[in-house]
């Protein structure tokens, strides 16, 4: 008969509890450093924040027509930005010289005292303030009812009865159409520059959280409410970085999807989830680490992952499509655009931009941007013309 297994030691086992325990206590401190951590990440994605997103760069020297920074990534920066500082603002433009320490850029527009010394940050927007202050465009500040009150636009007229619609990204503001604006007058294109739920000035979401474009659309409908009131019988839709997903689930949910012409798409949030991969990615950590921040964005605001994922439903997108990203985006990967334009290569118009940061792909070229847009629009609109009022609208 075998013999019966020794039985362990009383003692022993007492030794093994310890460690039991402790290792007990430290999966569930780190757990809850996860869930801490996981919580106060998906703060800077829904909590609405409107800081200065400005990169600050260090003044060397200063000219009449040009700049001496300091060496540094944001100095090396290609093409036109706005310069900022305390009491005043200038546009810096291309780089003429790159020495071992520091950057000589054109300069020009400056209002305001600018010294050496002077703490500054280079701005994306290029521009800064209203679209007469900026550009020198006749505007008019006009109200957007949506269903949560009274969301603050700027309309820049046009002889068109196409309207242009803009809609900017995270955390920011209607200066970002300012770059484009001109080139949008020429063409006649009256242009309606929105805000939305938590932006400045705009009436907050009802939990104070931005909800990644699962809510926002509707202010974007009654923006479009708003310019079929006003005399618009079809509409292009500019997007920046979140305002592409923005304008994404207006496609996907709103009766009047019908009425756009064509979508213009810069840097868009085409994928939520990849995007939040690929930030946890850019901090140095695997993309599975974006796991506990989804949940947590998940708890917060009831995402629905699937809808936010825009590249699996293209069939939402069904017109005419103006795609940039640039190739140094660290924000919103340019896989997900490189995956929407596979996905409709005869709707999809798409220029990957060489060097261009989030957003950047104006200021990289803007001459060239703008006669993409140019030529875009008027082979979209031709198009379109010959399209029925209303088809596919439920307005």
């Amino acid at each position: 008969m075998a013999a019966a297994p020794e039985q362990e030691r009383p003692s022993s086992r007492r030794r093994r509890w310890p460690w039991v325990l402790g290792a007990g206590v430290g999966l569930l401190v780190g757990l809850g450093v996860a869930v801490a951590l996981s919580w106060h990440f998906s703060s800077r994605v829904l909590v609405p924040d409107h800081s200065s997103w400005s990169e600050e760069v260090r003044i060397e020297a200063v000219a009449s027509d040009r700049i001496v920074l300091a060496r540094s990534e944001t100095a090396l920066w290609p093409g036109f930005y706005g310069l900022l500082w305390q009491g005043g603002h200038a546009v810096v433009g291309p780089i003429s010289a790159i020495g071992p320490e520091t950057v000589t850029r054109q300069l020009r527009d400056v209002r305001g005292y600018l010294a050496p010394g002077a703490e500054a940050g280079f701005d994306s927007h290029v521009y800064a303030g209203n679209p007469r202050q900026a550009r020198g465009l006749p505007f008019r500040s006009v109200h957007v009812r949506s269903e949560l009150g009274q969301m603050p636009a700027w309309l820049v007229p046009g002889r068109a009865s196409t309207w242009v619609i803009v809609v900017h990204g995270h955390n920011d503001d209607p200066q970002v159409g300012l770059r484009i604006a001109p080139a949008l007058h020429r063409m006649g294109l009256p242009t309606l520059s929105i805000t939305y739920r938590n932006d400045l000035g705009a009436p907050p979401s009802p939990d104070g959280l931005h909800h990644l474009g699962l809510t926002e659309w509707r202010d974007l409908e009654a923006a479009a409410d708003y310019a079929f009131d006003h005399g618009a019988t079809r509409l292009v839709l500019i997007g920046y970085s979140m305002g592409g997903a923005v304008i994404g689930q207006f496609m996907r949910r709103s009766a009047l999807a019908g009425d756009a012409a064509a979508l213009i798409l810069d840097a868009p949030a085409l994928d939520w989830s990849e995007t939040l991969a690929f930030n946890v990615e850019q901090i140095g950590l695997p993309s599975f680490a974006s796991l506990p921040l989804k949940s947590a964005i998940g708890a917060r605001i009831d995402a629905d992952w699937e809808a936010l994922d825009m590249t699996s439903h293209p069939e939402d997108l069904h017109l005419p499509i103006l795609l940039f990203h640039g190739t140094d985006d660290e924000l919103v990967p340019i896989e997900t655009s490189d995956e929407l334009a596979e996905e409709l290569p005869g709707q999809v118009t798409y220029h990957r931009v060489p060097a261009a940061g989030h957003t950047h792909s104006w200021n990289v070229d803007p001459r060239l941007y703008e006669r993409r847009v140019r030529a875009f629009l008027a082979k979209a609109l031709k198009t379109d013309r010959a399209r029925p009022l209303g088809s596919g609208s439920k307005r």
